[in-house]
C-alpha cells in the first residue's frame, strides 16, 4: 500500500487514542492546503515525486516543506517508513543539491532497531542515492557516524561485551557503511573525518567513550588500510585523559574511603571529575589491549598468529613515535607497547633497538632522545618477560655509549660539565645506574654475571670529569652506590661526599633575559612505573616487576635497608638515613633549566 493511499473505515472515537501516523497526517495537510481533487488514494499516484518536483520547478515549496516537517517530526511507523522509502526510491534521479532538506530528513528517521525488511529498504535506498548522487555522501557518512554515539541514559555494557540490541543496530550501521564505500570509494576519507570530528571529548561519559571505541575498531574488519589514522586518532585522545588523571591522584582516590564526604563542593566536583575520566581511560584502555590481544592470536586461542602480529607492531609503533613518546606526563597509555611485546621476545628487541636509534641520533632533540633512553630502561625494569641475554646486552649497549662520550670529553682541556649541554649522556648515565640498582638480584646471582658488571667499568663512569653522580637523582644514586659497594664494582660515597659539599643551584638567563634557577638534578620520567588502572591491570600485571624488598647492611653510610616502595624519587634522601627505593613520582622527561 502506498505511504498516501486512503484511509479505512473509521472506528468508534475513544479517550486512548494513537499517535497518527505518516500517512493520516500528511493527508490532512494536504487537503487543507490543496484543492479537494489533488487527493491522492492510489497506490502508484506518485505523490512524493509530484512534490519534489514542483519543488524543483519552485511551483509549490508549501507540499514540499509540509512533507520535510512530517518526515522529520511525525512518529513513523515500520508501514510508514516503508510506504515512503518505496515511492522515494523512484525519485532518486531528481534528488540532487536543490533537495538537501528531504535527505536530511530521511537520515533522521530512526531505523537501526526496526525489522529486517525496513532495515534492507533503507539500506537500499541510501546505496542508490549515494551512487547516484555523490553529493549527499558527506552528510550521510556523517550521520552514520553520529550512530555510534548511545542515548547519555544508556548503562554501561557489562564487561565491555555489546549487548545484543546494540550489538544488532551497530551491524546495520556498518553493513550500510561498507556498502557505501564499494559504491563510492569517495566515502572512505569521509568516513575517516568523520570520525576524527565526531570522537568524543574526554568529560564525556564513559559508555559514549567504550561505544564509540568500539565501532571504530568494528571499521578496521572492513577497512584494514586505515588502522594507522584509526590508532593515532584513538590514542591521541586517550592520552589526553592520560595526563589529567595522574597515577599519584588516581591512587589518591583509591585510598581515600570517605572521598564522596568532602565538604569542599568545589574540590568534590574536580574529585568526581577526575574519578571520571579515570574510569573512561580505565574502560578504553582495556579494549585497546583486548584488540590487540584478539588481532595477534587466532581466534580462540592463545596460538600467535605473527604475520598480523608484525603488521599491528608496526602500526602501533608509528602511533607511539607520533603521539605517545612526545607526549609529557603519560602514565598508562604506554602499556599498549607493553602488552603488546609481552607476546614475543622479538618485539622487545625491535622496539628496543628503534628507541636507541633515536638515542644515539643527535639530530633528534634531546628531549626526545631522554625520553627514549627512559622508556629502554623502564621497560627493562618492569618486563619479567626480558631475557637475560637483552638486559645484559642493552647494558652493555648503554656502558659502551656512555664510556664512548666520556672518551670524547677526556680529550678536552677543560670540560663544561653543565646539565643542559650533556642531559643526554647524563640521562644515559641515571638510566644504568637505576637498572643496575633495580635489577641487581638477577645480574649478581653467579659469579658469570658479577663479571659481567666488572666489565662494564662502573667506576671509571663515576669518577669521569663529567661526575654523572652530580645530577642523577638522589634516591638512584643512593641505591646505586649502596650495590656497586656491596659488589666492590665501584666506590662512590667520597664522591657523593664530595658533591654534597659543593652542591648549589644554578642561574641561568636566556636569550630574552628571563631568569631561571635550577638545582642541577635530572627530572625523573620511568614510564613503566607501576599501573594503577584497575579493570585493564589485568592485561599488565602477569607480566610485570613490582620492586622487591632489600636489606644492604652498610654501617659506615646509615644505610640498613631499601624499603618496598613503588613510588621512587619522592624525596631527595640525604646520604644518612633510611634510603627508600620509590620509583617514578617525578613522571616527565621535560627538562627545566
Amino acid at each position: 500500500m502506498s505511504l498516501f493511499s486512503a484511509p479505512t473505515k473509521s472506528t468508534p472515537s475513544s479517550i486512548l487514542k494513537k499517535t497518527p501516523s505518516i500517512k493520516s497526517t500528511l493527508n490532512r495537510s494536504l487537503k487543507n492546503t490543496t484543492p479537494s481533487k489533488v487527493r491522492f488514494t492510489l497506490p502508484h499516484a506518485k505523490k512524493v515525486q509530484s512534490i519534489l518536483r514542483d519543488y524543483i520547478d519552485k511551483s509549490n515549496a508549501k507540499e514540499y516543506e509540509n512533507l520535510v516537517c512530517l518526515i522529520r517530526d511525525a512518529e513513523l511507523l515500520d508501514e510508514d517508513i516503508s510506504s515512503l522509502l518505496k515511492e522515494a526510491t523512484e525519485c532518486i534521479s531528481i534528488m540532487k543539491e536543490d533537495l538537501r532538506l528531504f535527505v536530511e530528513a530521511i537520515l533522521l528517521i530512526n531505523w537501526v532497531d526496526r525489522n529486517k525488511s525496513v532495515v534492507k529498504e533503507y539500506q537500499l535506498f541510501i546505496a542508490n542515492l549515494i551512487s547516484a548522487h555523490n553529493y549527499h555522501a558527506e552528510c550521510v557518512i556523517n550521520k552514520l557516524v553520529s550512530l555510534f554515539i548511545p542515548a547519555s541514559t544508556d548503562p554501561e555494557w557489562e564487561n565491555g561485551s555489546p549487548s545484543k540490541v546494540d550489538y544488532k543496530k551497530c551491524q546495520n550501521v556498518h553493513a550500510l557503511i561498507i556498502e557505501l564505500l564499494r559504491v563510492a570509494p569517495l566515502c572512505k576519507d569521509l568516513l575517516m573525518q568523520a570520525l576524527v570530528d565526531q570522537f568524543p571529548y574526554m568529560n564525556k561519559g564513559t559508555h559514549v567513550h567504550e561505544y564509540f571505541i568500539q565501532n571504530v575498531l568494528w571499521v578496521l574488519y572492513y577497512q584494514p588500510n586505515l588502522r594507522p589514522d584509526i590508532l593515532h586518532l584513538i590514542f591521541s585522545k586517550l592520552i589526553v585523559m592520560d595526563v589529567n588523571a595522574p597515577r599519584e591522584e588516581i591512587t589518591k582516590l583509591q585510598d581515600d574511603d570517605d572521598i564522596f564526604m568532602m565538604e569542599d563542593d568545589a574540590k568534590s566536583s574536580a574529585t568526581l571529575n577526575l574519578d571520571s575520566i579515570a574510569h573512561t581511560l580505565d574502560v578504553c584502555l582495556d579494549k585497546m589491549f583486548n584488540y590487540v590481544y584478539s588481532e595477534c592470536h587466532e581466534a580462540g586461542t592463545t596460538r600467535l598468529n605473527w604475520s598480523k602480529t608484525k603488521l599491528l607492531y608496526h602500526d602501533l609503533l608509528t602511533t607511539f613515535d607520533k603521539v605517545i613518546l612526545p607526549t609529557y606526563n603519560t602514565h598508562h597509555v604506554q602499556f599498549v607497547m607493553f602488552v603488546l611485546c609481552s607476546f614475543k621476545t622479538t618485539l622487545v628487541e625491535g622496539f628496543f633497538n628503534f628507541l636507541w636509534k633515536k638515542v644515539c641520533n643527535p639530530n633528534v632533540p634531546s628531549v626526545l632522545r631522554q625520553a627514549a633512553v627512559n622508556y629502554v630502561v623502564s621497560f627493562m625494569a618492569r618486563a619479567t618477560f626480558i631475557p637475560l641475554s637483552m638486559l645484559k646486552g642493552t647494558l652493555q649497549q648503554m656502558a659502551d655509549w656512555i664510556h664512548a662520550y666520556i672518551a670524547t670529553q677526556d680529550g678536552l682541556e677543560c670540560v663544561n660539565s653543565d646539565l643542559r649541554i650533556h642531559v643526554v649522556f647524563y640521562t644515559v648515565c641515571q638510566a644504568l645506574f637505576y637498572v643496575v640498582a633495580f635489577r641487581h638480584k638477577d645480574l649478581v646471582n653467579t659469579k658469570k654475571n658479577v663479571v659481567f658488571l666488572e666489565s662494564l667499568n662502573l667506576s671509571k663512569i663515576v669518577t669521569s670529569r663529567l661526575n654523572p653522580l652530580r645530577v642523577c637523582q638522589p634516591a638512584v644514586v643512593q641505591n646505586f652506590a649502596a650495590i656497586t659497594r656491596k659488589y666492590q664494582l665501584a666506590y662512590c660515597y667520597s664522591v657523593i661526599e664530595h658533591n654534597s659539599r659543593n652542591s648549589m643551584p644554578t642561574v641561568y638567563r636566556d636569550d630574552k633575559g628571563y631568569i631561571s634557577i635550577s638545582n642541577n638534578v635530572l627530572e625523573a620520567f620511568y614510564p613503566f612505573d607501576p599501573y594503577v588502572l584497575q579493570r585493564s591491570a589485568a592485561k599488565v600485571h602477569p607480566f610485570y616487576r613490582n620492586y622487591k624488598e632489600i636489606n644492604l647492611d652498610i654501617s659506615d653510610v646509615d644505610m640498613k635497608e631499601i624499603a618496598d616502595v613503588d613510588d621512587f624519587l619522592e624525596h631527595e634522601l640525604p646520604l644518612t638515613s633510611k634510603s627508600k627505593f620509590s620509583y617514578g613520582t617525578s613522571p616527565g622527561f621535560k627538562f627545566k633549566a
